[in-house]
């Protein structure tokens, strides 16, 4: 049996994380769905929520995220100490729902506060593990996070078309060339990524009952649109990268498309600035014969210029998939 590449250490990269509304999301969906944490990971995660998240409470308003402000509730990010000052807070900001929902929680909070859906504070050698619940993913929302692979790994939801989700990963997994040697010529289809993302990437990150829900695409060459049908002769790929349509389709500004590296991946990284955030590839070509597309601190540029070798080695990669959530 050939040895596994593990890309995603939760604890590590979680822990090394900033303090960011997606380090608090990331949290929350590993607390819905705890399957396979111990007492210290359930511990990590809860400690951070309940001391760490308040802090950064006020972007979830900015961002307009009213969805998740259950879960926010739920695991004390929002509480009785600071509801009033956020309630103010989105009606400065005139998020009008925000603030609505906001109000009647801290009515809530004075009027029935044993009745409020808080998490219980988890004792190791005391409390119970997390319930597992069955995951249904067939109802993820945009936004969502949902843990895939084996170990668990987190990915974003961009899209659900009756059950079957667009995920690009949460984190840049690893840094490599989009090829790895001098051509006259680049695009997608004959590149060293896609073979390499089609190939020792899907076997590591995904379960074979995973890949087998996971639906193929074919990238056109022409004008790198996406289709589900595969010309005949030609091969579809499982794992793709974002076009540049795409990565300003599903993430509406530069805050959303920035992204944590993981640490596996600063072990191919020439500067030390980017051991927290990198640059990722989009499939997208640029002006020149072997220009390509990427995002830069959340801004989508190009190389604007060959991109082979060594030198681009700390441009990161977060898969993107179609996958079928449907039970079969």
């Amino acid at each position: 049996m050939e040895n596994k590449t593990i890309y995603y250490n939760e604890a590590v990269d979680f822990l090394r994380m900033d303090n960011c509304p997606e380090k608090v999301e990331i949290a929350i969906s590993r607390l819905e769905y705890p399957l396979g944490l111990n007492d210290e990971m359930v511990v990590m995660y809860q400690d951070y929520l309940f001391n760490a998240a308040p802090k950064i409470a006020r972007q979830f308003i900015d961002m307009n995220r009213l969805a998740v402000f259950p879960l926010l509730v739920k695991y004390r990010v929002i509480k009785k100490a600071n509801v009033i000052k956020l309630t103010e807070y989105a009606r400065e900001k005139r998020k009008m729902d925000i603030m609505s929902y906001l109000m009647d929680v801290g009515n809530q909070f004075r009027t029935r506060p044993k009745q409020m859906d808080i998490a219980t504070k988890f004792t190791p050698g005391k409390s119970e593990l997390p319930a597992v619940p069955q995951s249904d993913y067939t109802q993820a929302k945009t936004g969502d996070i949902v843990w895939l692979g084996n170990p668990l790994m987190p990915w974003q939801v961009l899209e659900n078309k009756t059950g079957r989700l667009l995920l690009i990963s949460k984190y840049v997994l690893d840094c490599l060339p989009y090829e790895d040697f001098y051509k006259r010529n680049t695009f997608w289809g004959q590149s060293s990524i896609r073979k390499r993302l089609n190939r020792e990437y899907l076997s590591n990150l995904l379960t074979e009952e995973e890949i087998g829900r996971v639906v193929p695409v074919f990238i056109n060459r022409e004008d790198d649109s996406l289709s589900f049908d595969i010309p005949q002769g030609e091969t579809g790929d499982k794992f793709f990268l974002l076009s540049v349509k795409e990565a300003k389709r599903y993430f509406r500004d530069n805050r959303r498309r920035t992204a944590p590296v993981v640490k596996y991946a600063t072990r191919s990284m020439l500067w030390t600035v980017f051991d927290k955030w990198a640059h990722w590839w989009l499939r997208t070509p640029g002006e020149l014969d072997a220009d390509m597309f990427y995002v830069r601190d959340g801004e989508i540029m190009s190389i604007n210029s060959t991109v082979q070798g060594s030198y681009f080695e700390h441009f990161g990669v977060r898969p993107a998939m179609y996958i079928n959530m449907e039970q079969k």
